[in-house]
């Protein structure tokens, strides 16, 4: 199945209350290398259903900023996308995908990860941490264990990659030096990690 087909197909498998499903997705598609970097962030905002592209928002602002430092171009060598695919909501304004949701996502996220196995696996935050340990193989729990900012060997059972934890650069994490400074050494040291 074709990238752009799985991810029109998804809404097919969900039912939940409070649940935009506007399909937002990464519309650079056409331009990525073989086996990009895959970033999870956690859900898409009123801002990305707007748009319906990921991370347009002023978290999606820090993190061009972030790649801007990596060296490496948003448009080609990073496929963008969530733990929980579609807009969480409470009374119109964005919510934290449940847990329930969240494993939901988890399965999709296996089946995108396999059509488009990424040499790296970047993991933003919590949320997209534990959907990433909700996925359905053996292994997926060691997640929780990686250490913030670290980049970590990983096995599935169809290949084997590469995960990278950080924070999400949401405007709360970074408007934290700290938070924010560790993010900037994470991305500028990543073209190294690819290569």
């Amino acid at each position: 199945m074709r990238l752009e087909e799985f991810y029109k197909s998804r809404k097919n498998f969900l039912n939940f209350e409070n649940v935009d499903y506007t399909d937002v997705f990464d519309p650079y598609l056409e331009y990525k290398v073989n086996n990009p970097i895959m970033i999870i962030g956690e859900a898409p905002g009123a801002n990305e259903v707007e748009q319906k592209e990921p991370f347009v928002g002023m978290a999606g602002k820090n993190l061009n900023y972030l790649i801007t430092l990596s060296g490496l171009d948003r448009k080609k060598d990073f496929l963008i996308t969530n733990a929980f695919p579609f807009r969480t909501y409470i009374d119109n304004k964005n919510r934290t995908p449940k847990a329930n949701e969240l494993k939901a996502g988890a399965k999709l996220l296996l089946q995108e990860i396999e059509i488009v196995k990424p040499k790296l696996i970047l993991l933003l935050g919590n949320s997209a941490i534990k959907a990433f340990s909700y996925l359905p193989i053996d292994n997926a729990k060691e997640v929780k264990d990686f250490k913030r900012n670290s980049i970590n060997e990983f096995k599935f059972p169809f290949y084997d990659t590469r995960i990278g934890v950080t924070y999400h650069p949401s405007p709360i994490s970074f408007n934290r030096k700290d938070i924010k400074k560790d993010l900037e050494e994470f991305f500028k040291n990543l073209k190294k990690e690819i290569i």
